[in-house]
Order: C-alpha cells, then structure tokens, then sequence
C-alpha cells in the first residue's frame, strides 16, 4: 500500500508538471504571438513612415527642380535682354564713329559734312 500511494503521488506529480508545462508553453506560444503581432504592427508603421518621407523628399525634389528651371529661365532672359541692349549700344557708337570719321574725311577734302548725318 505504501508502494501504491508512493507511485499514485509520483504520478500525480508527472501529470500535474506536465499540465503545468503544456498550459506554459500554451502561454509563451500567445505571448511570443502578440510580440509578433506587434513587430509586424512596428514594421508596417515603419514602412508607411518612411513611404511618406520620400514622397515628400521626391515633391521637395520636384519644387526645387521646377524653382531652379524657372530661375535659370529669368537670367538666360535677363542676360538676353541686357545683350540685346549692349549690342544696341556698340550699334549707336559704331555709327558714331563712323560718322565723326566722315566728317573728318569731309573736312580734309572739302566736302559736305551734311552728308555724313544718317539719313534713318
């Protein structure tokens, strides 16, 4: 009898320690499933952060591209306006020249310096 109630305790005791660890490792099954739950959760918050990151880096791209064409638009402009003026410029004294050395030339062999002024 005393055999029996030994081997009836022991075995109350392997039955108990291996419900024990069945419930055990049923709860560390659910909780490792929630922190995969949650690492998913973290990677996909990651992944849509950093999708919004670059599509607002590729619009800052954009507005700096279209800013810089539009800036070298108004100087290539500006430039074409200031020689535009220049050339009209260099036109003016170059007539000027032109027409002080028809005169002299006029003087020189008597001519009418009349006939240097420009006749537009």
């Amino acid at each position: 009898m005393k055999n029996k109630a030994i081997a009836l305790a022991l075995l109350l005791t392997v039955v108990g320690c291996s419900e024990s660890n069945e419930e055990s490792a049923a709860e560390a099954e659910k909780e490792a499933m929630m922190e995969m739950e949650k690492a998913g959760d973290a990677t996909a918050e990651g992944f849509e952060e950093a999708k919004e990151k670059a599509a607002d880096a590729w619009d800052e791209t954009k507005d700096s591209a279209s800013n810089a064409y539009e800036d070298g638009k108004d100087m290539a402009s500006d430039a074409y306006e200031e020689g535009k003026e220049k050339g009209a410029d260099m036109m003016d004294a170059g007539a000027e020249k032109v027409r002080e050395a028809c005169i002299a030339m006029k003087k020189k062999t008597g001519g009418d310096e009349s006939e240097c002024d420009s006749k537009d």
